[in-house]
C-alpha cells in the first residue's frame, strides 16, 4: 500500500511541474494527436509551418544588400539570418534615448556584440556618419526561438 501511495505522490509531483509548452513539444516531436481531432493520415492535422516575424524597430530600415556574409564577423551564421535592419543616422545627430534603451537591453542579455555597442551605450560615443547599428533576427534552426543580435559596422552599399 505504501508503494502505491509513493507512486501516486511522485506522479502528482511530476504533473505539477509540467507546463503546457511541454505537452505541445511532445505532441510536435512524437506526433501525438487527440482522438477525434483529425483523421490519422490527414495532412490537415499537421502543424502549420512556423512563421518567423520580421524586425520592426522604429528608426531602422532594411538595407538592400547583395550578400549577408559580413555578419559572420559578428558570430552570426548567414544561413540562420532571417531579417536584417539598420539604424543609419550617424554624424552630428544625438543618439536617441529609445534606441539606446533597446541596445542596453540587448547588451545586458548578451545579444549586442562588439566594443562599439558598449561605447555607444556607456561612453556616449556618437555614431559616425559612415556607421550603422545593425539588428539581425537570427534563428539557429527551425524549432529554435528567434533572437535579435545588434552590432555596429560600416554602412553597406544599398
Amino acid at each position: 500500500m505504501l508503494e502505491w501511495l509513493c507512486l501516486i505522490a511522485v506522479m502528482a509531483f511530476i504533473a505539477t511541474k509540467l507546463q503546457p509548452r511541454d505537452f505541445e513539444r511532445a505532441r510536435n516531436q512524437w506526433g501525438f494527436r487527440l482522438p477525434g481531432a483529425a483523421a490519422a493520415g490527414s495532412d490537415a492535422s499537421a502543424a502549420p509551418p512556423r512563421v518567423v516575424p520580421k524586425l520592426m524597430i522604429a528608426g531602422t530600415e532594411r538595407p538592400a544588400l547583395g550578400s549577408n556574409g559580413f555578419v559572420k564577423g559578428f558570430g552570426i551564421d548567414p544561413t540562420a539570418l532571417k531579417d536584417l535592419s539598420v539604424y543609419r543616422r550617424g554624424g552630428a545627430e544625438r543618439f536617441p534615448v529609445s534606441m539606446a534603451a533597446i541596445l542596453s537591453d540587448l547588451y545586458d542579455g548578451g545579444h549586442a556584440v562588439g566594443d562599439a555597442i558598449m561605447e555607444l551605450i556607456h561612453h556616449g560615443r556618437p555614431l559616425a556618419a559612415d556607421e550603422g547599428v545593425y539588428f539581425a533576427l537570427v534563428q539557429a534552426h527551425e524549432n529554435a526561438e528567434p533572437r535579435v543580435v545588434a552590432f555596429v559596422d560600416r554602412l553597406r552599399a544599398r
